[in-house]
């Protein structure tokens, strides 16, 4: 019989990867109120429920988040916001520059506290029923010559911000957002070498609760989880 690592064994990690929760989205989809990574899931903020699953998998994590709300805070990790000069530019451009500010701003978080970690791993405050065994998943696709960027796939849809990112693009990242006014996660990773890890058990882990209905389902599904003893 197939044991699942993930429900037996509890939280699995693997390698010197740094956790970067992005948080920094504008949830338009979500309608107005509470910023959509602080919306209430079971009783906690929805980034909560990410920060709980992935911070045992990594060596250190961090949120980016612009908003400074207490919620944030009390995570009890490090809350950073995009650096100063993406902000101006976003101030300049009256949006957010998307996920690419959040990944520069963990990658050079990653770089100033933790030198020695060749990596990052980027996952987006909206998936709060991240796999257990993620980080055991895509170090072990980590082939040598290693990918730049390594994405996860999960049927036809790509998770573009759930990703591992070595932090020597950092450079090139600031270069391409600042003075490209590149956007797209993707156009910026597949610069460079770039491989996909295919999820062998279908996308039920990477629940996207982008809307009201999405954070209805997520509610529902962590209910049944929880009447059953597990989540």
């Amino acid at each position: 019989m197939a044991v699942n690592a993930s429900r037996t064994f509890g939280p699995v990690r693997a390698g010197a990867l740094v956790g970067v929760v992005l948080a920094g989205g504008e949830g338009r989809r979500m309608g107005p109120g509470v910023a959509k990574p602080l919306r209430s899931l079971a009783g906690r903020p929805m980034v909560a429920h990410v920060v709980e699953r992935l911070r045992p998998q990594v060596m250190d994590l961090v949120v980016v988040a612009n908003d400074r709300a207490a919620a944030f805070r009390a995570l009890k990790v490090a809350v950073i916001a995009d650096p100063p000069d993406i902000q101006r530019a976003a101030k300049r451009e009256g949006r957010r520059l998307g996920p690419l500010a959040g990944i520069l701003a963990g990658m050079e978080w990653s770089l100033a506290h933790h030198p020695h970690a060749g990596w990052i791993l980027t996952a987006p405050a909206d998936v709060p029923f991240l796999p257990l065994d993620l980080t055991v998943r895509l170090c072990g696709l980590m082939h040598v010559p290693e990918p730049d960027v390594l994405m996860v796939r999960h049927g036809r849809r790509r998770e573009h911000t759930l990703a591992v990112w070595s932090v020597k693009l950092a450079a090139d990242l600031r270069r391409a957002v600042l003075e490209e006014g590149l956007r797209r996660v993707e156009d910026f990773a597949k610069r460079y070498r770039f491989a996909e890890l295919v999820w062998p058990r279908g996308g039920a882990p990477f629940l996207n609760v982008n809307t009201p209905a999405d954070l209805g389902k997520a509610k529902a599904r962590l209910a049944g989880a929880r009447s059953r003893g597990r989540r």
